[in-house]
């Protein structure tokens, strides 16, 4: 997860792999399915065994029945090509297992802007005809729901309920938000299910209120995010990027207005011991020649 608002902060994908782990079939009600239907689907990965196809993909997530697969992907930043990059995880997956049955694939947008952000399908041409490939896709926009009609859906829902909310909540509101969705999620999991649900929750809540911190997540949920390995990602990645930002402020403070291409290097670095030298790198140096001395060779340009 990342400091700007038009990009994921770290974690946001595994977390998103956890909804549909933890609450799949509840999720896919949100697309318009019944209970009944949705109830049947189970969380499966297609693991690709022609990894020249794609090398840097391992698998995709979908749910799945005797009725069909449904491939999902959630959309926490503008891509122009989502629906594209959907398409051709769609194809490749059936290819991958020779699968020639049902497909439906679905985009959980966050906010609004995402899904106005994403490109139309390709039209292709024929012989005196156009191949048109627009009502491919479910999308839900997670922003356009209330709290209260997700829960009116199905109340393990509750897990993206920070996306139905004002990021500019004040953290008393927030949280009496967090121990409310706490005490959902606490009436609506098993006890084998509530600490992924929990943590979910969590990293919805760390990524949609960018001034909250990871104290006060826990202190919201009694729940200690840095036992999983997703909460302790972002809580590396929050550090780093706070140090990142005391670096640019001191500089800033000392030398005015600040080239981007410096500012663009010192964001490129993610080692803590690093950062921690530049902090007192650019509290002496004399100018910000000799400041970008002290950067990583790595770095320079």
């Amino acid at each position: 997860m990342n400091i700007n608002h038009d990009k994921p902060r770290l974690g946001t994908d595994e977390a998103f792999l956890q909804v549909m782990t933890v609450t799949g079939p509840s999720l896919l009600k949100l697309f318009g399915l019944p209970q009944s239907q949705a109830e049947k689907y189970r969380f499966r990965a297609v693991v690709l065994k022609e990894k020249t196809l794609k090398p840097d993909i391992e698998g995709f997530p979908i749910l799945e029945s005797e009725e069909g697969r449904i491939f999902l992907e959630f959309q926490g930043y503008p891509d122009p090509f989502i629906r594209q990059r959907v398409m051709a995880e769609v194809f490749l997956g059936c290819v991958n297992e020779k699968y020639t049955g049902q497909v439906m694939a679905g985009i959980v947008y966050t906010e609004a802007k995402y899904q106005q952000a994403a490109l139309p399908l390709n039209s292709f041409l024929g012989t005196g005809k156009r191949c048109q490939c627009q009502d491919c896709f479910r999308e839900v926009v997670l922003s356009q729901y209330t709290e209260r009609q997700l829960l009116n859906i199905d109340p393990k829902l509750v897990i993206l309920a920070p996306f139905t909310v004002s990021a500019k909540l004040s953290h008393p509101q927030l949280l009496a938000k967090g121990q409310a969705w706490r005490e959902v999620v606490t009436q609506t999991f098993s006890e084998e299910e509530q600490p992924d649900a929990l943590n979910v929750l969590g990293l919805f809540i760390l990524n949609q209120f960018r001034s909250v911190n990871y104290q006060e997540v826990m202190t919201m949920l009694y729940f200690d995010l840095l036992e999983t390995r997703a909460g302790q990602d972002m809580y590396k990645m929050g550090a780093i990027n706070n140090a990142q930002e005391v670096v640019v402020d001191v500089l800033k403070t000392r030398f005015g207005h600040l080239p981007r291409p410096l500012i663009a290097q010192i964001r490129q670095i993610d080692q803590q011991r690093t950062l921690k030298k530049l902090h007192r790198d650019a509290i002496r140096c004399s100018t910000l020649d000799q400041f970008r001395k002290e950067l990583p060779t790595s770095t320079r340009k």
